[in-house]
């Protein structure tokens, strides 16, 4: 997808006129010949360092290149930084300054001011390249750095155009008390801008035909992480796209939604003559029923592309996406998966509409902003049925798709036909998660104690259902059997520590059972000494362990985040403890729970509800725990908190058993 959405971008810059003069780069320079130290605003001085400044410029500039003009983007950054404890040393005694080999460097300053003045400056033998991971960085140590100290560092880096970006500023662990932002373009070349979280942002001004938008925003404090939220859609940050190039036309709006869903569409659905021959040979397999539905062919289709080609976002290929050399190789990359898809709809005839999701844990895509680069992720969707299928996933099938790319909105591009011809236009709605009924983690156990009453035997059951089950089923789908009985048992000793576990089962664990949701359920029998302990003349039953540990919440700060969990689900658990010969217990009412919380139409939405009853010797326990939605908004946190903790007090429901008297 991304280096689709480079070709497309290279697109839209053939139509950019080339008429600013040549002039030479000169960076703002914040850097004083004799620097002082400063003082920090009253709010960060128990940070262990504050970004006294962070000053970031993005200039657009034309330069010749033989012949001929290309358009250059230069971005110049300038951080000053205070010190305030060691961990904020710790923090900044290393820079770290991301590049890559279509970078140029144009220049780097470093120093460390000590809390004496004393201006250490970093010299161009101290800097090193070093590639992490697949990525590239200028690293440099820096010296002096101390508590009180501050370190500041100037860098401009030369980079082809890329005519849509965004700059985030909001972090966990550094606060801003000035943050800038400058987009500078020639005059021709209107760009937008947009600040979000809070972040301002001015109209674009010319001066001296130059165009600017500048970003201002004061005391940016620290985004931290919390446990159910999704941090990045929340932090401060500014989005730009190119707008108009106002040389060619004044008032026609470029690199819109439209543009995007025409080039998109065109690129995943046309095919060459030998393509499409390939693919028809390849459909013929298939062997469907003249009567199937869309929905018997969305299933056969998606089984059968996903058994039989390999998807590799790695695969790099120029015949990478050709459908003719994909069902030679049996190889492709996640274009290739997408134009698979699309014309295999095509050709068998089913109504699809290929979608661009946004996720929940990354910046949303903006409907007013057409920022491409948000656009990471395809979907698609059948209006027949209202459903959806990921491409790519192989684990995935009809109708799941990966959890964060349901409840959010999404563009779909909704073919149309002018005459021979078919295009798409591009559309913005709200893509729907699987209801919450789906979604399960059940269980069902019966506990009773052997002849010495130092040992409980647990027949279990965990039962998977949605998306509770996507984790697990490539266990039994790709490792070999070794591993997966090993995994089993890990699983089921999540219910009661032992090792002594036998009578293991494992039930519809292929991926095709996801489409029709037939649960995962992993079964056996548990023998273990850990559930129980002797007391004396009592014994004491550990029954809230058969849960599983839970998570435990502790809201010592104030809730910054909106609530947020990755599906809506139910966990349904049915426990059955025999009541051993001779014994009573004490203290069944510690079983009984009853946290909900309602809406205001008085519709629940989220509890955690445990109930007992007593058949002769048998403790019939029931425990429903649900979520009913994917987000819960901060008002709500003491409510959620409350269902969350619930289980986990659960977890800690030790019964007494003492014999009759």
């Amino acid at each position: 997808m991304k280096h689709l959405l480079l070709g497309c971008i290279a697109i839209a810059l053939k139509t950019i006129a080339l008429s600013q003069s040549n002039n030479s780069y000169v960076p703002t320079d914040k850097w004083q010949s004799n620097p002082i130290l400063h003082t920090i605003n009253t709010q960060f001085e128990k940070e262990s360092a504050v970004a006294l400044e962070d000053t970031r410029i993005i200039e657009y500039k034309v330069e010749e290149i033989g012949k001929q003009e290309a358009v250059f983007m230069y971005t110049t950054n300038y951080k000053l930084i205070k010190i305030n404890d060691n961990k904020g040393v710790e923090m900044y005694n290393k820079i770290y300054i991301p590049t890559s080999r279509m970078a140029e460097i144009v220049s780097i300053k470093a120093r460390t001011i000590t809390k004496a003045g004393k201006v250490i400056n970093i010299t161009d033998d101290k800097i090193k390249e070093i590639e992490e991971e697949g990525r590239m960085y200028k690293l440099f140590a820096m010296e002096g750095v101390e508590v009180g100290a501050e370190v500041e560092y100037n860098y401009s880096i030369k980079r082809p155009i890329s005519v849509f970006g965004g700059e985030y500023f909001q972090n966990s662990n550094t606060p801003i008390q000035l943050a800038s932002l400058y987009i500078i373009s020639p005059g021709h070349l209107r760009f937008e801008a947009k600040g979000y979280n809070g972040f301002e942002v001015s109209k674009d001004s010319l001066i001296n035909d130059k165009r600017y938008i500048v970003a201002t925003q004061k005391n940016i404090e620290t985004l931290q992480t919390e446990k159910y939220a999704f941090k990045d859609p929340y932090l401060m940050r500014v989005e730009y796209k190119l707008a108009y190039n106002l040389a060619n036309n004044e008032t026609a709006r470029i690199n819109t939604w439209k543009d995007f869903a025409k080039r998109m569409y065109g690129y995943y659905t046309t095919l060459n003559p030998k393509e499409t021959k390939a693919l028809e040979s390849y459909l013929k397999k298939l062997k469907l029923n003249e009567t199937a539905t869309d929905e018997n062919k969305i299933i056969a289709i998606e089984e059968f592309i996903k058994t039989t080609i390999n998807g590799e976002e790695k695969v790099v290929s120029e015949n990478a996406d050709d459908v003719e050399e994909i069902l030679k190789t049996k190889l492709t990359n996640r274009d290739g998966m997408v134009k698979m898809f699309a014309n295999s709809f095509e050709k068998l005839g089913v109504n699809y509409q290929i979608v661009f999701p946004s996720q929940r844990s990354n910046a949303p895509i903006d409907e007013t902003l057409e920022n491409w680069r948000n656009v990471e992720e395809i979907i698609f969707y059948f209006p027949k049925t209202g459903k959806y299928i990921s491409p790519f996933n192989p684990t995935l099938r009809y109708p799941f798709i990966e959890d964060q790319l349901a409840a959010t909105r999404g563009l779909f591009l909704k073919t149309t036909t002018i005459g021979e011809l078919k295009a798409a236009i591009g559309t913005f709605g709200n893509i729907a998660m699987e209801p919450f009924e789906k979604h399960a983690h059940n269980l069902e156990a019966t506990l009773k104690f052997d002849e010495t009453l130092d040992t409980v035997i647990i027949e279990a059951k965990q039962i998977f259902k949605g998306y509770g089950s996507v984790p697990y089923r490539p266990i039994y789908v790709y490792l070999p059997q070794e591993k997966q009985d090993e995994t089993t048992k890990e699983i089921l000793k999540s219910l009661a520590k032992s090792e002594n576990i036998k009578n293991i089962k494992v039930e519809n664990s292929s991926f095709d059972n996801l489409t029709k949701n037939n649960p995962l359920i992993i079964s056996g029998t548990i023998h273990t000494a850990d559930l129980c302990e002797n007391a004396g003349s009592k014994i004491l039953l550990k029954i809230g362990e058969i849960i599983g540990e839970q998570v435990q919440m502790y809201q010592e700060k104030e809730r910054k985040l909106p609530i947020e969990i990755e599906y809506p689900h139910v966990l349904d658990r049915t426990i059955k403890f025999e009541i051993p010969k001779g014994y009573q217990v004490k203290n069944l009412n510690d079983l009984n729970f009853n946290i909900v919380y309602k809406d205001d139409k008085a519709v629940e939405t989220m509890g955690f509800v445990s109930t007992y009853t007593i058949d002769g010797n048998i403790v019939n326990i029931k425990i429903i725990e649900t979520y009913k939605q994917t987000k819960y908004p901060i008002t709500q946190i003491n409510e959620f908190v409350k269902v969350i903790n619930a289980a986990a007090d659960f977890n800690k429901v030790v019964l007494v058993l003492e014999k009759n008297k």
